[in-house]
C-alpha cells in the first residue's frame, strides 16, 4: 500500500512539474507586422529565420505585453524570458472578416 500511494504522489508531482512549461515557446525573435494601441500583430520567427521575409513563415500572434512596438520592427527577448501563450485575440481585417490568432505574453524563468 505504501508503494501505490509514493507511485500516485510522484505522479501528482511529475504532472505538477510538466505542466509549467505548457504554453512556453522556445523561439526568442519576433516581428512586429501592425503596431496596435495596446500590443501588436506580429511573428514569432523560427528558428531557422535570417531575416524579415523568413519571420513571415513562422507562427502569426498578438503580442500583449507592455511594450512600445512600431511596424516592420524585428526584436530578440532577453536572455531569461520566453514567449507564453495564454488565449485568443480577435480582430476584424479589412475585409470585415474576424479573426482569430493565439495571443502571447512575457515570461521570465
Amino acid at each position: 500500500m505504501k508503494k501505490f500511494i509514493l507511485i500516485i504522489i510522484c505522479l501528482l508531482l511529475s504532472n505538477i512539474c510538466l505542466a509549467k512549461d505548457f504554453g512556453v515557446i522556445k523561439n526568442k525573435r519576433g516581428l512586429v507586422f501592425q503596431a496596435l494601441n495596446d500590443g501588436a500583430l506580429g511573428y514569432i520567427c523560427p528558428k531557422w529565420a535570417l531575416d524579415k521575409e523568413d519571420c513571415s513563415y513562422g507562427q502569426f500572434v498578438y503580442f500583449d505585453f507592455n511594450y512600445d512596438f512600431v511596424d516592420n520592427q524585428k526584436f530578440t527577448l532577453p536572455k531569461n524570458y520566453y514567449f507564453y501563450a495564454d488565449g485568443v485575440y480577435k480582430y476584424t481585417n479589412k475585409e470585415d472578416t474576424v479573426k482569430t490568432v493565439r495571443k502571447v505574453n512575457l515570461i521570465s524563468k
